[in-house]
């Protein structure tokens, strides 16, 4: 869902495994043409890479770097265009390469924690 709050647009995002349910929030001002780019290519199927500290998925967009970070806190959510991969920190990790800053997880990060490399999670618009 597309809403608006104190000024600042952002989008809910649900990952999907089973009945295990991620929510992230993409705020728009951080990387405007990204962020609208993901929303606007949902729902898809994406399959799970799992790092040490972060777990990408899948999810093929023709992008730019924008807001790049090389560092991402717990929670952190952003998207790489050289690997056409939204990433997503299990923990406060160093970035080989610069990824588009795009928002955070509010809810179930311990369900990323469990999902492994090749698993398929279903990525689709949520609500507030």
């Amino acid at each position: 869902m597309r809403a608006k709050q104190e000024g600042l647009e952002k989008y809910t995002i649900l990952i999907e495994e089973g009945q295990d349910r991620v929510r992230l929030e993409l705020l728009r001002h951080l990387s405007p043409f990204t962020s609208e780019r993901i929303f606007g290519n949902l729902p898809r199927t994406g399959m799970i890479v799992k790092d040490k500290d972060l777990v990408y998925i899948r999810f093929p967009i023709e992008t730019r770097i924008e807001k790049e970070k090389r560092f991402l806190r717990k929670g952190q959510v952003g998207y790489s265009p050289a690997k056409g991969m939204i990433v997503i920190a299990l923990r406060d990790a160093k970035l080989k390469e610069p990824v588009s800053y795009l928002g955070k997880v509010v809810e179930g990060l311990e369900v990323l924690e469990r999902l492994y490399t090749g698993k398929l999670v279903k990525l689709k618009r949520g609500s507030d």
